[in-house]
């Protein structure tokens, strides 16, 4: 008797269970790494796509689409879709491989997963993301339809949920032959910080930094598509802090402290302040650094 494949039996379990009839195995997939359920729409109304940019992108689709809905398989040139290219995905499937790879993957999606997949395959996402995804464009293929998700992602991601519209492309047959997504973060935390002037950074108990704004990576040349550096590596600097966030959050404590930082070989001091804030149920320290002369 032949062997079954144990990740072909979750992947074919997922798509099954994309089906309303049986959506059971995705939430129990999700609530046991302590996430809520995903949300799946096939074939969404506008009113369904909470997320202007996803409504946009939805809009520039259907000028693009066939009668069917789905998008010719030719080249598409994604200048079209302006400053949304950098949320964009291209995803084929893998020929005789119950998997996709990533064509094409938008700046911005590197930079908030902290990883380019451009070359990559979906079940090189860990944990249950893999099979999750894997299993969603098992589904599509399957059905040709397009789809609206919206899935919390692992805890060390920086982002509360992603929000996916994904369309399928098909060739003059009519067969499924990849897909086209905008996918975007939503973060009501990250994205005020992304609007300050001093430079932000988010840490982890174990003084990883899990974000930094773009006025923090100009300042201590930090790649875009990194995260997980010790702070005193990518600064320079000590923390500086004896509590932990927790305590922190509940003592509703902010230190300051005058440090030294090298720019340019010129040495600057700024003051640190160090608060912390909580996030998808787990404390952070946040470090606003403010330049204050030689």
């Amino acid at each position: 008797m032949a062997q079954q494949n144990p990740k072909q039996n979750v992947i074919n379990m997922i798509a099954e269970s994309f089906d309303p009839a049986a959506p059971n195995l995705v939430r129990q997939m999700f609530n046991a790494a302590g996430a809520r359920a995903p949300e799946v729409i096939w074939s969404p109304s506008d009113i369904e796509i909470r997320n202007p940019l996803l409504r946009e992108f939805a809009a520039v689709c259907r000028v693009l689409a066939r009668e069917d809905g789905s998008l010719p398989d030719t080249d598409i040139n994604l200048d079209h879709f302006g400053d949304l290219k950098e949320w964009i995905m291209m995803i084929e499937p893998v020929e005789g491989d119950d998997d996709f790879l990533y064509t094409y993957y938008g700046e911005g999606i590197a930079q908030h997963y902290g990883r380019d997949m451009t070359g990559q395959k979906s079940s090189q996402f860990g944990g249950h993301i893999g099979p999750f995804i894997t299993g969603l464009y098992s589904a599509m293929l399957e059905r040709g339809e397009v789809v609206y998700t919206e899935h919390e992602p692992p805890q060390n991601v920086f982002v509360r949920a992603w929000q996916r519209y994904i369309v399928p492309r098909s060739d003059d047959t009519g067969k499924t032959t990849g897909f086209l997504a905008l996918n975007v973060p939503e973060n009501e935390l990250r994205a005020g910080l992304e609007l300050m002037i001093d430079p932000v950074m988010v840490v982890s108990e174990d003084e990883k930094i899990v974000y930094a704004n773009r006025a923090a990576q100009a300042m201590f040349k930090l790649p875009a598509v990194r995260r997980d550096e010790a702070f005193q590596q990518a600064t320079g600097m000590p923390l500086d802090v004896h509590r932990t966030p927790l305590e922190m959050l509940a003592q509703h404590r902010v230190e300051d402290s005058v440090q030294l930082t090298i720019r340019d070989t010129i040495v600057e001091r700024l003051v640190m302040t160090v608060s912390a804030a909580q996030y998808k149920d787990t404390a952070y320290y946040v470090v606003v650094m403010r330049l204050i002369g030689t």
